[in-house]
């Protein structure tokens, strides 16, 4: 089957694939004086993410025409209309304040019913005269006797049928109560016997992970490093933390589908790369590679299409992630959370109070490859080699 190639001269339409000079899904416009951005008009009312492609067609495939838009803005203000209505029938209804008409109520009639007195003694003689009468022409009626030689003698004599006055008059004898069923009591099924606990064995090579677990002034449980004192929100966390930093298990790698060599997820892109020839996922506007291709498109967004959720009110600055947003928030604020207890010294970043305890630690993990000096900052390790080794640092730092 021969393949089809699909020229595109101008912008296409992501709704209806139309060719023409269209508006751009992510830049922001102004329709009766209130901004609109196609992009999230789709993803808000119709639930619908139309995601950029990346390379040369990213600019040119990611357009909406004039007639997709007036759809758009149809529907938009349909649900807009609709979670009014019901917002607003709501609260009338909890209000009491909507009323239906009440059906009218029949008034039904009442029967009046006439009870006969019981007849004589006469009156029933007669009444059954006159039916013994009746069963004698239903007799003379059936033909006599039959061929069979049966004789009315022989057939079963029917009770006489009483009056509907009289069955009213004489009471019905009251059935006599049955005996209640014997039921047979079923023993009760053995109760399941319940199984001793086992003492718990200690495995060999480990240890348990030394932390206190408290409350803080927000009534929330928070867990103590005992080593480094570090707090913790999660108990995952700090289990993460304590293998990670003093106890020095690293995550596992896992091995190359072709070579068979350890390589992190975060490195097996570029492995495969530098190793098998396989491309990276990488930009395709400024070539920039990253390890996962989910990247790509949050790359794209952000830095090209000038997508963001996050957007700082008093400087107008765009962050990609929530992280980089609550972290640049801490700017604008005067409080300093972090306060060391051996000096009184306040650091409004978590990551600053970090490298202040080392100080006072006396922990220096930078050391200086020619004079083996250690500091506790890399910055104070590179000033170092600039000032007392600019040649290693002329060659470290090329």
């Amino acid at each position: 089957m021969a393949t089809k190639t699909w020229k595109i001269e101008k912008d296409l339409c992501r709704c209806c694939h139309g060719e023409g000079a269209f508006n751009n899904l992510a830049e922001p416009r102004t329709f009766l004086d209130k901004v609109e951005v196609y992009s999230d008009m789709l993803r808000e009312c119709l639930d619908i993410d139309i995601p950029p492609v990346p390379g040369e067609l990213c600019a040119i495939t990611y357009t909406i025409c004039n007639a997709c838009i007036a759809r758009l803005r149809d529907a938009c203000n349909f649900k807009k209309q609709v979670q009014d209505c019901e917002q607003r029938f709501m609260t009338l209804y909890y209000k009491n304040a909507i009323q239906g008409l009440k059906p009218a109520t029949k008034v039904k009639e009442e029967i009046e019913v006439s009870i006969e007195h019981a007849q004589s003694d006469t009156d029933a003689d007669i009444v059954l005269k006159k039916e013994d009468e009746d069963d004698d022409d239903d007799n003379h009626f059936l033909g006599g006797d039959d061929d069979d030689g049966m004789s009315d003698d022989d057939l079963p004599i029917k009770p006489p049928k009483q009056s509907v006055s009289t069955m009213k008059t004489r009471p019905k004898p009251k059935p006599k109560p049955k005996a209640p069923p014997v039921v047979k009591k079923l023993k009760p099924p053995p109760k399941p016997k319940k199984a001793e606990p086992k003492p718990a064995k200690e495995k060999k090579g480990k240890r348990a992970i030394p932390s206190t677990s408290t409350f803080n002034d927000a009534d929330t449980q928070i867990y103590i490093c005992d080593v480094c004192k570090r707090v913790f929100r999660k108990r995952k966390c700090f289990q993460q933390h304590f293998k990670a930093v003093h106890m020095g298990k690293r995550p596992q790698s896992k091995r190359c589908r072709i070579c068979k060599i350890q390589v992190s997820k975060y490195k097996r892109a570029y492995h495969m790369e530098e190793s098998h020839g396989i491309p990276a996922p990488s930009c395709g506007a400024c070539g920039k590679k990253f390890a996962f291709p989910g990247e790509v498109l949050e790359h794209q967004k952000f830095v090209h299409m000038g997508e963001s959720e996050y957007r700082c009110e008093p400087c107008d600055l765009k962050f990609s992630s929530r992280r980089n947003y609550n972290r640049h928030l801490i700017k604008h604020t005067d409080v300093r959370k972090h306060k060391c207890q051996l000096c009184p010294r306040t650091f409004k970043y978590r990551g600053t109070f970090r490298n202040h305890m080392l100080i006072h630690n006396n922990i220096r993990p930078h050391v200086c490859n020619v004079c083996q000096a250690s500091f506790t900052l890399s910055g104070t390790l590179k000033g170092h080699l600039i000032a007392k080794h600019p040649m290693y640092a002329a060659e470290l730092y090329a």
